[in-house]
């Protein structure tokens, strides 16, 4: 510890801090959220039941139980939906590369 230069201490503390939000992140989503959507779950089955309505109940997500803030904020730490926008376009790009059209690329 005392050999590094203080930038490289700041990218490793930089580096740790990512990894107890992605840490805490999964904890959030893989424990606490989905125990909440089977509770709400399960309640709206058992009040149908008992009310005898017929009717389907909207299902809970356990995404639904999560701040959209702290959700974004995941998103751009893991790049999840910049990686599947980039994958899903990256044919159609390099077809129209290949053809030697321009666009924005």
């Amino acid at each position: 510890m005392r050999q590094l230069y203080p930038s490289e201490l700041k990218a490793i503390l930089k580096e740790l801090q990512k990894q107890k939000l992605v840490d805490e992140y999964a904890e959030q989503k893989n424990k606490w959220a989905f125990l909440a959507a089977v509770i709400a779950n399960c309640t709206a089955a058992l009040s149908r039941v008992f009310s005898g309505k017929k009717k389907k109940p909207k299902l809970v997500k356990p995404d639904d139980f999560i701040r959209k803030e702290f959700e974004k904020l995941m998103q751009q730490i893991l790049g999840t939906k910049e990686q599947k926008k980039d994958k899903k376009y990256a044919k159609h790009i390099q077809d129209a590369k290949a053809k030697g059209l321009s666009g924005p690329w």
